[in-house]
């Protein structure tokens, strides 16, 4: 029983997955001058968050825009 209470009280290490990588890099890199997005890179970055989270883009949803 003790054992049990020693290895759940152990931390683990957060795993450096792909997201992590990003975040640190995004953190290493100096600040953009220009603050604002392009149309064009506003379309992937909503792009790849909808397919991040399974949704499937409604193309004429996106035309509209």
């Amino acid at each position: 029983m003790m054992a049990l209470l020693l290895m759940m009280s152990a931390t683990t290490p957060v795993p450096a997955g792909e997201a992590r990588q990003v975040v640190e890099a995004q953190l290493k890199a100096p600040a953009r001058e220009d603050a604002l997005l392009s149309a064009e890179e506003a379309a992937l970055i909503r792009q790849r968050y909808l397919e991040s989270i399974g949704r499937q883009l409604d193309r004429a949803a996106d035309a509209a825009r």
